[in-house]
Parts: C-alpha cells; structure tokens; sequence
C-alpha cells in the first residue's frame, strides 16, 4: 500500500512539473491608421452614397469642406465620411444610427468598422458646408454651416 502510495505522489509531481503554467502576455492591440483626410467624400443619400469628385473633401486652412445643395422638406439627410472603397478604418460617422448633426454645432466622429450614419435636417433650403476637422491621427470632427 505505501508503495502504491509513493507512487501516486511521485506521478502527481512529476506532472505537476510538466504543465504548462506561467504568465500569459496580453496581446496589445494594433494602432489605428492615421485617417487620410485627403481621401475622404462625403457620403450619403444626396449622392446615392458614391465617392464622386464633387463631392470630394478640399483643403482650406485648418479645415477640410464640402459644399452641399439642400431642400429643406423636415425629412434628414444621412450621410457618412469614408474613402473610395469604404476602408473600415476610414469610414466616419456616428456613435449610434441617426446621431444627429446641428447647424454651427461641431460632432466627433467614430472612424471604425462599427461607425454609423449621421443625420442632418435643414431648416431652410440652400447651400451648407460640411466641414471636417482632424483632431488627431484617428479623430476627425465634423460642423456643419449654412453658407
């Protein structure tokens, strides 16, 4: 019996030592790419969501725009940011379906995979400037003005 006992705790042991403990590493996750600014079209069912050089986002300072032509009939416009080929990492909008954008009101945008469509309703027909800010190398923020 003592012998079987012997054993039984020398196979524990041995085992014991031939386990695959240890420490884990996390892996960290990868960087998001800087959002190309120059790349970017305005998006959306003004313009059946093409990437058209219309409209195109052109430099002017700081700021990056787009003039848009609007009627104002209370239904919103949805509109998203992104590229030519609908990259994930550089297509922009809203936290939630439908967030909306105000006049004069400036809105950060999620530029992922996830993002979803923007909603803008003018209040009076006309021409609006769509205007993007870069606030860091994945941040964009987007303001909305009558012209």
């Amino acid at each position: 019996m003592k012998k079987l006992l012997y054993v039984l705790v020398a196979s524990t042991l041995l085992s014991a030592c031939s386990s695959r403990g240890g420490i884990t590493i996390p892996q960290l996750p990868e960087p998001k790419p800087n959002i190309a600014v120059q790349d970017l079209y305005l998006r959306g069912v003004f313009n059946w969501w093409e990437a058209t050089p219309a409209y195109r986002f052109k430099q002017d300072g700081e700021s990056w725009h787009v003039n848009v032509e609007l009627i104002a009939d209370g239904q919103p416009y949805d509109f998203k940011l992104s590229d030519s080929q609908w990259t994930p990492s550089q297509s922009c909008g809203g936290k939630y379906k439908g967030q909306p954008v105000m006049v004069n009101t400036e809105v950060f945008l999620t530029c992922e995979q996830g993002s979803e469509t923007l909603q803008f309703t003018p209040s009076n027909t006309g021409t609006y400037r769509f205007s993007i800010t870069s606030i860091g190398s994945d941040e964009v923020a987007i303001k909305v003005t009558r012209t």
